[in-house]
């Protein structure tokens, strides 16, 4: 996952090369590049530092969960998906995301995202780690261990590939949470190149 693109073939790139790629060059190639080549409309670095502001997030504070909950392994269709349907394989992935993200920046905040707007209700609302916040700040029982929190999460991100949407204003979530996460310590995430990105431009 941290990895640029090379003119050497990697089958046969000397093992030094590949490990150097690996470990030193290419987390910071993606995340230099990134932010070389790109910079966020006016009306998306307002949403973004107005969600920020709001949550108490400071850049490289904080980590980041992303749940990519949609993509099509084990049975899960993009177009039928339903957050019940497939609840019990989405709560062993999200508890097993922030989990991960808990132990690479411990005593952090996270930030959660998701193509499913549910997976995100279901982490800060009902998971078992809401409930722990709740009990540490609310009632004093037991010492905080994490705290995640979310923008507003009331319509879920839309898939380029898959929405009817064509206005890039539509999509700005979706580059709200990317820009988020690249703002982040460390991104947690699973399968598909959303996360990976995130966890390439984060630092």
């Amino acid at each position: 996952k941290k990895r640029f693109v090379s003119t050497i073939r990697r089958d046969s790139a000397a093992p030094i090369f590949r490990q150097y790629e690996i470990n030193e060059v290419g987390h910071k190639i993606y995340h230099e590049i990134f932010r070389l080549t790109f910079a966020p409309s006016r009306q998306l670095a307002d949403r973004v530092h107005e969600t920020m502001e709001l949550l108490g997030l400071a850049p490289g504070r904080f980590s980041s969960v992303h749940l990519r909950v949609k993509y099509p392994v084990r049975g899960v269709d993009e177009r039928s998906f339903t957050f019940e349907k497939h609840r019990h394989q989405i709560v062993e992935w999200a508890t097993n995301a922030v989990n991960c993200a808990a132990e690479l920046h411990p005593n952090s905040t996270i930030y959660v995202s998701s193509d499913s707007n549910d997976t995100v209700g279901y982490l800060l609302e009902e998971s078992h780690f809401a409930r722990h916040y709740i009990d540490a700040t609310v009632h004093k029982k037991h010492p905080l261990v994490v705290k995640l929190v979310a923008r507003d999460y009331s319509n879920g991100n839309e898939h380029v590939a898959f929405s009817d949407n064509v206005e890039a204003d539509g999509f700005m979530s979706v580059f709200e949470d990317m820009m988020i996460m690249g703002m982040g310590k460390c991104v947690a995430h699973g399968v598909g190149g959303y996360g990976r990105l995130g966890a390439a431009l984060s630092g």
